[in-house]
């Protein structure tokens, strides 16, 4: 399997998140995986896990180019993991930081969540790394619906400007546009870069409630659905996530596109065993 939402930041950030997550007031839930670095990669592979993301964002200014760094000496020494970055408009100079990370780093794409770094997917700061983005076919991992807790929904008619000044930007929208998913759904018609990834989709959890597209969805995208958990942050099983998708029936077929195939495409991977980023 490739998962193509998987967390992976520094040991003190991961502790940060996790105590976010678990504070009643959020409306989150408690964290079954606390681990990280070495460990994390292991249960990963433990799972069944060939290849994993390294999804990472800054919730303020000067965080950024730290997590960018952490992951690229963590991609060094570990194939399985396809280093994704993130990058913060606060910064500033945006398409030199896009630059450094695919040209000189080798990044596969980057990570946005505009609910926590504040920042919005069309604020146009970010354009100038956009125009990089498409120009060197990197991907653009987003978390722009309103699942589990956040009020804004909107994104889709953002994601729809960015696409409209970018057409072929490659974007993978996280947790499959929940739960605006037929707003989603309507942006993949009509742009073939659009893709979404299962994260916490179909599980039945509390936490999560009302969260299935529906197996139609996974039939008419099956070429543009991938694998993701967001693990580590999970309140259940990771196994769970595997047995909600196979339980829609989709047969091997979709289920081989889901679980590697459209993510080896996506991305540029060589086939199982072929050695090689």
């Amino acid at each position: 399997m490739i998962d193509i939402h998987v967390h992976f930041f520094p040991p003190a950030i991961f502790r940060a998140i996790w105590r976010y997550f678990e504070q009643g007031s959020h409306g989150l839930w408690p964290i079954l995986y606390r681990v990280h670095t070495k460990k994390h990669v292991e249960m990963l592979r433990s799972f069944g896990v060939e290849r994993f993301t390294s999804l990472l964002y800054a919730h303020k200014a000067g965080l950024a180019d730290s997590l960018n760094a952490f992951v690229r000496e963590w991609s060094a020494k570990e194939a399985a993991l396809l280093p994704f970055g993130t990058i913060y408009c606060g910064d500033g100079n945006v398409a030199g930081k896009a630059r450094t990370l695919f040209e000189d780093w080798n990044f596969y794409g980057i990570k946005l969540h505009p609910f926590v770094s504040h920042e919005n997917l069309d604020d146009e700061r970010m354009f100038d790394a956009y125009e990089v983005m498409e120009a060197l076919d990197r991907v653009v991992v987003c978390h722009p619906g309103s699942a589990p807790v956040y009020d804004q929904t909107d994104g889709p008619r953002r994601l729809r400007r960015i696409l409209e000044r970018f057409p072929r930007l490659k974007v993978v929208v996280a947790h499959c546009g929940a739960f605006e998913y037929g707003d989603y759904t309507a942006l993949a018609h009509e742009y073939e870069g659009v893709y979404f990834d299962t994260a916490m989709n179909c599980v039945h959890t509390h936490v999560f409630r009302d969260n299935c597209p529906g197996p139609s969805f996974f039939l008419q995208f099956q070429d543009r659905i991938l694998f993701g958990t967001d693990f580590p942050n999970l309140p259940y099983d990771y196994m769970n996530q595997v047995d909600a998708l196979k339980a829609l029936e989709l047969g091997e077929e979709i289920e081989r596109k889901i679980f590697s195939e459209n993510a080896r495409r996506l991305l540029g991977l060589e086939p199982a065993g072929g050695g090689g980023q």
